[in-house]
């Protein structure tokens, strides 16, 4: 047990980056899955088609492929070599948090997509037949919808993404996984370290899930008043 409370007092120096591959991969990865799912729904022909099959590839393929490829296959190409894309693929962060945004994107993206397929038309056509406008009738009928559909998917998919982040290891960022399998190589203590770092991601695992569910509860409060109130 002391070796435990020993092993995560040092792990914890890794919880700061842990933290920020979570949060700027999640943030990076739902501002690219918006605008992909966006493209895909109301854009068609080949453009909409084009993401989807990227989309598909993206998933279909292992995580740790596409940090590798990112990692060690960008820095080697001169347009990255000689440009100021250097500074980003130079540093095992950023090609750790790119990797996870791009995995992230594709993921949510899919969700975001089902989500507003999902959503009933007759709702869209009641709100249509109110006189609401485009970004009102997305307001009032789709988000709401979205929310209840792709919220168990979505907060899945979250908790994934924040369990992947172990991943940054492998290409030596320091996080939390880093501290331990550096303590676990160091001391040839294999127990007590990983039990430490998984209690770690326990913990980041139950708060992400109720921050999930207060946000949600909220947004869900409030879009019904606001279609109450029109």
């Amino acid at each position: 047990m002391d070796l435990i409370i020993t092993y995560s007092k040092e792990i914890l120096g890794g919880l700061s980056t842990t933290l920020a591959l979570f949060i700027l991969s999640l943030v990076i990865g739902f501002v690219l899955a918006a605008s992909s799912a966006f493209i895909q729904i109301y854009f068609g022909g080949l453009l909409s088609r084009a993401v989807w099959n990227l989309m598909f590839c993206i998933r279909g393929v292992p995580m740790l492929l596409v940090l590798y490829v990112i990692y060690y296959g960008f820095p080697v190409l001169p347009i990255v070599r000689e440009t100021f894309l250097w500074n980003v693929f130079s540093s095992p962060f950023w090609c750790a948090v790119l990797c996870l945004s791009i995995v992230e994107m594709a993921y949510t993206s899919e969700i975001m997509r089902g989500s507003y397929f999902q959503t009933p038309r007759e709702q869209i056509e009641a709100a249509k037949s109110l006189g609401l406008g485009g970004f009102q009738t997305f307001r009032v009928a789709i988000l709401p919808a979205m929310l209840r559909n792709g919220f168990a998917a979505y907060t899945t998919e979250v908790i994934m993404l924040c369990k992947s982040t172990a991943l940054a290891f492998t290409v030596t960022v320091m996080d939390v996984m880093g501290f331990a399998n550096e303590i676990r190589s160091r001391t040839l203590d294999v127990y007590e370290p990983l039990l430490s770092a998984g209690a770690i991601y326990i913990c980041i695992t139950i708060i992400t899930r109720v921050a999930l569910s207060a946000v949600f509860s909220l947004v869900a409060v409030s879009g019904r008043d606001r279609a109450g109130a029109l």
